[in-house]
């Protein structure tokens, strides 16, 4: 679980919604999707990923879960204790590091609101995914066509008996995500994402659960406090398949890459107008990782929350980056519009993207 980054103090369009969309596909690995053939195996790994996207939408549960993201030169963990209804309940309170303690989310179906009660604000997003799903039913298939799920074995997690499945790329033959699931319930108990080079990007995991339905109605209660202020987030939602559409209602020439990692493709793009700022929005996936490209011609300066951006120079360029966990973001100017590659990739490989959004 990873507390939302300044998604309501950015002061441009870029980064502000870039942090709040990779935030929310990596906030929690429980989700809905398909569900799993009746007649299926309980050892067939296609057959377990599919119950296990299934399972939140019929499990319930109490638990805490600790989330660490590894970044080149930092680890940062986050503890939080859980509570889920099904089918689409949840509510997260974050009780680690000290700097978001107090702090929760509570999602109802697609919304999901965030509550910083060190500067009373709530910030209310919109995803299509139920729990913001590393997978959802309407990406499941693109999975497939692009990871081969591999059964590796039984370990205990949390106490609890779980089998473990392993997403391998078809292209480059190497892990992104490995998943341990409950063999009774099919909850998925942990999970690990890997950069493109084999090296872990972030590990969560339940540390304790217990399954349960008493779970009362004022613990996913969303109503206002007293002096707290809401804003909106990022709506996921809003992006349009109709990309041509959405590129035509830029107001300037955009650029879109000529080289993508292999079994990525376009799934939908749009525009918006945050702080006098508009940006376009391209989105890009293979099923599991995302890419997004941002470009405005207004000249707006990215801001990163609070992230602390490296500076270093490509094909020309001044370019900025942070690391976050699996996600990388990437900014640099050109052809006098502002650009921002944000994706599950390492440095290296949105660089070779960026080289190839405007070619020399």
């Amino acid at each position: 679980m990873v507390r939302p980054v300044s998604s309501h103090r950015a002061a441009t369009a870029v980064l502000t919604v870039a942090l709040s969309l990779t935030t929310m596909a990596r906030a929690s690995f429980a989700a809905t999707a398909a569900p799993s053939p009746a007649a299926a195996s309980a050892t067939d790994p296609i057959a377990l990923l599919r119950m296990s996207i299934e399972a939140p939408k019929t499990v319930s549960y109490i638990g805490q879960i600790e989330t660490i993201r590894f970044s080149s030169n930092r680890a940062i963990a986050t503890i939080a204790k859980v509570e889920h209804r099904a089918p689409s309940l949840t509510r997260s309170w974050y009780v680690a590091p000290e700097s978001i303690f107090g702090d929760y989310d509570i999602t109802r179906a697609s919304a999901t609101f965030h509550f910083d009660v060190h500067r009373s604000v709530v910030v209310q997003s919109r995803s299509p995914k139920v729990d913001n799903a590393t997978i959802s039913a309407t990406n499941v298939d693109r999975v497939m066509q692009n990871y081969r799920a591999l059964l590796e074995g039984s370990e205990t997690v949390a106490d609890r008996a779980a089998l473990s499945i392993v997403l391998v790329n078809k292209f480059t033959g190497e892990r992104a995500l490995r998943l341990w699931i409950d063999r009774e319930t099919h909850l998925v108990l942990k999970k690990e994402d890997y950069h493109a080079n084999g090296s872990v990007a972030s590990r969560t995991r339940f540390d304790a659960v217990r399954y349960t339905t008493e779970i009362p109605d004022g613990i996913f209660a969303t109503d206002l406090p007293a002096k707290f202020t809401l804003v909106g987030g990022a709506d996921v939602g809003s992006l349009n398949s109709d990309v041509e559409r959405s590129i035509g209602l830029a107001g300037f020439r955009p650029y879109q890459p000529k080289s993508l990692p292999q079994g990525f493709a376009m799934v939908g793009g749009d525009v918006s107008d945050v702080s006098g700022v508009k940006t376009l929005h391209l989105l890009y996936s293979d099923g599991l990782r995302s890419i997004s490209l941002f470009e405005n011609a207004t000249g707006a300066a990215a801001d990163f929350g609070s992230l602390h951006p490296t500076s270093f120079p490509f094909e020309g360029h001044q370019g900025q980056y942070v690391e976050d966990g699996p996600t990388t973001l990437l900014t640099w100017k050109e052809k006098n519009l502002y650009f921002a590659l944000v994706g599950d990739l390492m440095r290296n490989e949105l660089v070779e993207i960026a080289k190839s959004v405007v070619p020399n």
